[in-house]
Order: structure tokens, then C-alpha cells, then sequence
């Protein structure tokens, strides 16, 4: 309700163009529209997010606390382009919030969790990165799914630099360098909106999972602590590397973990912490180099 001509917005306001409280909730309808695809022909998983991110923010009575943790989990339902669904965010004690999103309220495509009192615990890798060069040998250019939560001006092109870096401890790490944040929607305070973060985050830690099992995947999980904001006159970091990979070949449950930093003069500011779950399929693995091929080219 905050700004337009994002990625999950409309001329009119955010992705909802109106919500409503029932009892101890509130909801908001949402159409899935093209612009919202992820994969083709269906949304991508920060259409949700960013839908949850929102409405908790108006539903909470108090400022925002930090640290505090989303818990996403996907599953359920398939949903396409064209679909309408419903998001319901409810109130449980003073700082918990639970929500679904989806046309089915028994069989929803994702869950949220949104807590002030609890933190996940990640790994330490992904602070020991920041000690480490940031610029990589390599470019690699990926397809931007989420381009347009970013507003970007016609004719620009719709990918992001990322940089993929072996460190010795025999990982691919994804870097994405963010150097035009003032191009990021921002909220009243000039802050990025979490919704926008949480979204890149899943890009970001999904293309790691692919490039250590070479299969695409979808999002099964998704943890982000976030520990302060990050201002849209910041130069922003955004980290992913596949941690475990279990399963046979042709269907893997591959984790990641992630962040968020911000470079603010001479330091580099920890702006969130992930760790998630991607169910990786074989049938996905032309997709995604269907993808590459386009955006190199």
C-alpha cells in the first residue's frame, strides 16, 4: 500500500489492492498475474513472501523488533498464472503471527511463521565469506526472475551480475552485487522492503543449490533472521552457497545458506541470515539451462 510499478505492485498499491480484518486476522485476495511468474506458467515463491512481509507489518500493534525470524514453508497446492488467492495472516501472542497463502485453506501453498522471541542458528560460513574477496574470477550471468521488484528503466537489461568463487573449503559460493540500490522500492524510511530481500535471497540460495547438484529445484523452506534494515543509498550483498545435498538422483533435497550485507563506509553490516530447503528435479535442469543460454547470449 506504500508505493507502485514494483514487481508485486500495481498502479493502485501493493500486490492487494484492499485487506480487511476478521476476528483475530487479517486478509488480503490476491490474482496471480504474468508478471508474477517464476517458473513458467507459475508464480515465483516472493510473491508470498513479500504478501506475508506486508501484511504482518500492518497487522502488528508495536515497531519491529530485532532480530526477528520469517519461517516459510512451501508445499501444498500448485498454483498458475491467473489464479486468485487468499492470504490470512493470525495473530497468536504479542509477537507471533501465522499465516497461509493459496486457494485452499486446507491444502495451502505455503505457511508462514513470523516470531520476535526466536532466532535460527546458521552457519558460520557465511559471516567468514565477508573475510574473504568479494570479486571473483568468473562472471556468470543468471536470468533475474525477480526483475522487476527492482524499477528498472526501459531498456536496461534484466539480469544480475553474480560471481561464483571456490574457497577451500570445496564450496561454490553465489554472490550477487547489488551497485544501483537506489533502483530498490523503497518503503517510507527509504528502507528496502523485507518482502523484496526475501525474494532475493530465494534466488540467490536456489541457483547455488542447482550449480552443486546441476538439477532445478523449487523451494521446500525458507528461514531469514533479519538483524537490522538496509537503506536504499547502501551497497548490498546478497550471498547463497548449497550446504548438503541427500537423496537419489533425479529427485535431491538440497539446503543453502545465505545472507544479506550491507557495506556502510568501512564495514560490512550483517542485514539478514538464511538457511533453506529446495526439492531439486531432473525434469528442471533444461529449464534452467534454457534459461542461461538466453541471458548469455
Amino acid at each position: 500500500m506504500r508505493h507502485n510499478n514494483c514487481y508485486y505492485c500495481g498502479s493502485n498499491g501493493f500486490i492487494f489492492k484492499s485487506y480487511r480484518f476478521e476476528d483475530m486476522a487479517i486478509i488480503a485476495d490476491i490474482k496471480i498475474e504474468k508478471k508474477h511468474e517464476g517458473w513458467p506458467g507459475i508464480p515465483h515463491g516472493g510473491l508470498s513472501m513479500a504478501a506475508f512481509v506486508e501484511l504482518i507489518d500492518i497487522a502488528k500493534e508495536s515497531a519491529t523488533l530485532y532480530p526477528h525470524e520469517y519461517h516459510f514453508r512451501f508445499g501444498g497446492e500448485r498454483l498458475s498464472c491467473g489464479d486468485a488467492v487468499r492470504c490470512i495472516v493470525q495473530k497468536g501472542d504479542e509477537k507471533n503471527f501465522f499465516g497461509i497463502f493459496g486457494k485452499s485453506l486446507q491444502n495451502p501453498y505455503c505457511h508462514c511463521r513470523y516470531s520476535e522471541t526466536h532466532v535460527h542458528h546458521y552457519s558460520n560460513d557465511v559471516i567468514a565469506i565477508l573475510k574473504q574477496n568479494m570479486d571473483a574470477a568468473t562472471p556468470f550471468i543468471i536470468p533475474n526472475m525477480s526483475v522487476n521488484l527492482i524499477n528498472n528503466k526501459p531498456g536496461n537489461n534484466n539480469s544480475r551480475m553474480f560471481y561464483i568463487t571456490d574457497y577451500q573449503l570445496d564450496r561454490s559460493y553465489l554472490i550477487a552485487r547489488l551497485h544501483a540500490p537506489n533502483n530498490f522500492v523503497p518503503m517510507d524510511d527509504s528502507s528496502i522492503h523485507q518482502g523484496v530481500l526475501c525474494s532475493l535471497l530465494d534466488e540467490t540460495m536456489g541457483w547455488s543449490t542447482f550449480l552443486s547438484v546441476w538439477q532445478g529445484g523449487v523451494t521446500v523452506e525458507l528461514k531469514i533472521t533479519f538483524f537490522d534494515k538496509v537503506y536504499n543509498s547502501d551497497d548490498v550483498y546478497v550471498i547463497g552457497f548449497c550446504d548438503t545435498v541427500k537423496g537419489e538422483y533425479g529427485k535431491k533435497i538440497a539446503s543453502a545458506y545465505g545472507g544479506v550485507f550491507a557495506q556502510k563506509d568501512d564495514d560490512m553490516e550483517i542485514i539478514a541470515l538464511a538457511h533453506g530447503r529446495w526439492l531439486t528435479l531432473a525434469g528442471f535442469k533444461e529449464i534452467m539451462l534454457n534459461y542461461l543460454k538466453h541471458y548469455s547470449e
